[in-house]
């Protein structure tokens, strides 16, 4: 809105400039300029939204996303864009200076049929100050998350939106056609060859995927998509599309105020625009219309409505319950385990936790959480997750099947009484198993592939140094929570993953329970 507002003020104070010059006449013509409708999060007041900041010495990471309901699509697909483009960030940390990256949502759409975000992220400190964004839509009747290309019919659609954009550069801005910017000026002088070929009476060339759209992969068999021409309704092709069309500025595009689109565009790319930081060119409605597929109708219309009055946006209060909010095939995860608590140091390490927003597994003794119920209230309310760890760590392999039935059932209960929610996996002590076990309990078996042994070295460097060496993305962290120079050890391990772009969440999250069944065993979620 700043960048608008400012736009109209140059033009408006240089075409007073012309009516005092004398004998000049004419008056300047207005820039053609869109007003994007996007609202914050905090105009909906059922909407949940989740802020995190973690500062450290060598940066600053900070993000907020909406929380719209446990393991929701578009949570999952907001969260995880966010946290690709933290791991990228830090892993290129330069060595000195103050870099951080802060990424926010703005709302684009939200109704019953289709929910429209805008992410963005600015980044300073690291060769400069960088800003990227991206838009996503959650279409509610097919429960998918999809690209901006889906609010188009087909690609034919897309770059008929991209001949407007250039018509408004070319009429509004003055700009040549050797000026028209990347894929822009590249679809204007595709066709341009072809009416030009048209109007020679020459046939047409056989149409072949542009270096506009990328390159087509190869494939014997041959699709849609892989010819520029994808049905944009299909969500695989959709994200193709998407893919062919990266560099597009119509990645990053709203619905105006007028009912067209509002596409963005840097400035560097449009010199007429003058010293505004973007520029926003608009697409009429009436040149809107014909390329929007039935989604991109839907997302028009929530996005005008909300725009004339956003606290009539209707929102299920409801969808704010926390689950899931990354997908862990896609990033460098891992999952902190710790045994045989809660103790008196589980707070403390609850505490160094939460500075880096980091969620662990505790695997505790059903006999302790009579000891420690407010702890074990604390850990479930902070976002962590309990697993079983037996009633007071037998040797689940030297009972009988009926007994470790019993054992285990004895602790789901004790936990589930202060936490609500029985716990969804099961730790041996020991890693001790056999077939009874396994045939006895309910919950998948977890083990690990990083141990620490610090129940043996009682050694705060060493526990850390360790864990810092073999954890690898997909890891299974073991430590103990009733050991201090294990608690001591977990600054130095999240402060060391996380500059490496670690994301550090439950096992839950990152086997996914959907994926696991009862007694089946597992050590590590590795990719590959």
């Amino acid at each position: 809105m700043a960048a608008i507002s400012l736009q109209r003020k140059l033009t408006v104070s240089a075409a007073l400039g012309l009516l005092l010059v004398p004998g000049c006449h004419s008056v300047e013509q207005a820039l053609p300029y869109a007003e994007a409708i996007q609202l914050s999060p905090d105009t909906l007041e059922n909407l949940a939204t989740q802020t995190v900041s973690v500062q450290v010495d060598h940066s600053t990471v900070s993000y907020r996303y909406p929380v719209l309901g446990e393991s929701h699509p578009l949570t999952i697909e907001a969260r995880t864009t966010m946290a690709e483009r933290q791991t990228a960030f830090l892993e290129d940390l330069p060595d000195h200076g103050d870099p951080a990256l802060e990424q926010d949502v703005e709302l684009l759409a939200v109704s019953e049929h289709v929910l429209g975000i805008r992410i963005t992220a600015d980044s300073s400190g690291t060769r400069g100050e960088h800003s990227a964004s991206s838009t996503l839509w959650y279409d509610t009747a097919g429960g998918e998350v999809l690209p901006w290309t889906a609010l188009f019919e087909d690609e034919a659609s897309v770059e008929a939106a991209h001949l407007e954009v250039a018509k408004v550069l070319q009429e509004g801005y003055q700009l040549s056609n050797e000026q028209l910017p990347g894929l822009v000026g590249e679809v204007h002088a595709r066709a341009a060859e072809e009416e030009d070929s048209v109007s020679a009476g020459a046939s047409p060339p056989a149409e072949e995927p542009s270096e506009a759209a990328g390159e087509a992969a190869e494939s014997p068999e041959g699709n849609a998509a892989e010819t520029g021409d994808a049905d944009l309704r299909d969500p695989e092709q959709a994200w193709e599309a998407a893919e062919r069309w990266a560099a597009s500025p119509l990645a990053d595009l709203a619905f105006s105020t007028a009912g067209g689109l509002a596409v963005r565009m840097d400035p560097a790319d449009v010199p007429s625009a003058g010293r505004v930081s973007e520029v926003l060119l608009p697409v009429e409605p009436e040149e809107t219309e014909p390329v929007l597929s039935e989604l991109g109708y839907h997302a028009r219309s929530a996005a005008v409505a909300g725009h004339t009055d956003p606290e009539d946006l209707a929102f299920d209060g409801t969808l704010t319950a926390k689950g899931s909010t990354l997908d862990c095939q896609r990033l460098k995860c891992v999952a902190l385990t710790f045994d045989d608590g809660p103790g008196e140091h589980t707070e403390e390490l609850l505490d160094t936790l939460g500075e880096y927003d980091a969620k662990a597994t505790f695997y505790i003794l059903g006999s302790l959480v009579s000891e420690f119920p407010e702890v074990v209230e604390r850990t479930h309310a902070e976002g962590h997750e309990m697993g079983n760890h037996t009633w007071k760590h037998d040797d689940l392999t030297t009972l009988s099947a009926d007994g470790v039935t019993k054992d285990l059932e004895r602790t789901d209960k004790a936990i589930a009484e202060v936490t609500g929610q029985a716990p969804p996996t099961l730790r041996p002590p020991y890693g001790a198993l056999n077939g009874d076990v396994r045939k006895a309990t309910p919950h998948p078996i977890i083990l690990w592939d990083v141990d620490t042994m610090d129940w043996q070295s009682r050694d705060t460097a060493a526990v850390a140094g360790h864990a810092l060496d073999e954890t690898v993305p997909g890891s299974v962290v073991l430590f103990h929570d009733i050991h201090k120079s294990s608690v001591d050890a977990i600054p130095a391990v999240l402060e060391g993953l996380h500059a490496q772009g670690y994301h550090f969440v439950t096992v839950s999250d990152l086997f996914g329970l959907d994926g696991m069944t009862a007694g089946e065993v597992h050590t590590d979620a590795r990719v590959g």
